[in-house]
């Protein structure tokens, strides 16, 4: 038989991965619809149940962070992998000051950059111009799902900051014995 603690720790995990279980779900709906409403909702229901829903908020940021943190990386990955491809026909992005200079480049000014670097073949060059259109559109795409990502997430650390205080309150409240002086003061 399991001693009580280990089977405690064995139900939280559980309900762990079942938080984010849900949040992951949660979440792809909205980035589905470009839509935040749903989580909001979700959270507002958890709020409600006070400072005892702290834990579930954390998980629920924890998964919007790591799903941030991964389209982060698919970002980094597109613009490697356009690198790559790019170098196949000779062109060198490391001539470019950053991904910021990149991302804010119009086809004309890119064209420009092509015949800088030797590209003249008209045939070359629109697979070149393809190629980047296609990157700046993914990138684009997931620089949206980012922002959808990081409003939420400024939404859960609101409430979460929220509940910690309310939850401070509270303790402090529960240790206040009138004509005592409390331990702690906010």
């Amino acid at each position: 038989m399991m001693p009580e603690d280990s089977l405690e720790a064995v139900f939280s995990m559980v309900e762990k991965a079942f938080l984010r279980l849900q949040a992951g779900d949660i979440v792809v709906s909205c980035l589905e619809h470009n839509d935040a409403s749903p989580i909001l909702r979700y959270v507002e229901s958890l709020v409600v149940e006070g400072p005892k829903s702290l834990s579930a908020l954390r998980e629920i940021r924890i998964e919007v962070s790591t799903r941030r943190y991964q389209f982060q990386e698919e970002i980094t990955s597109t613009f490697s992998q356009l690198e790559q491809r790019l170098l196949i026909y000779g062109i060198n992005l490391a001539g470019l000051a950053d991904r910021q200079v990149f991302n804010r480049l119009e086809p004309t000014g890119f064209q420009v950059y092509l015949n800088h670097q030797g590209i003249e073949d008209e045939i070359h060059q629109r697979e070149c111009m393809r190629l980047v259109h296609n990157a700046k559109e993914t990138m684009s795409a997931l620089a949206r799902q980012i922002l959808l990502l990081e409003d939420i997430e400024l939404y859960l650390e609101d409430w979460i900051w929220g509940l910690i205080y309310q939850s401070a309150r509270q303790m402090i409240a529960d240790s206040f014995v009138p004509g005592k002086k409390p331990r702690y003061a906010l």
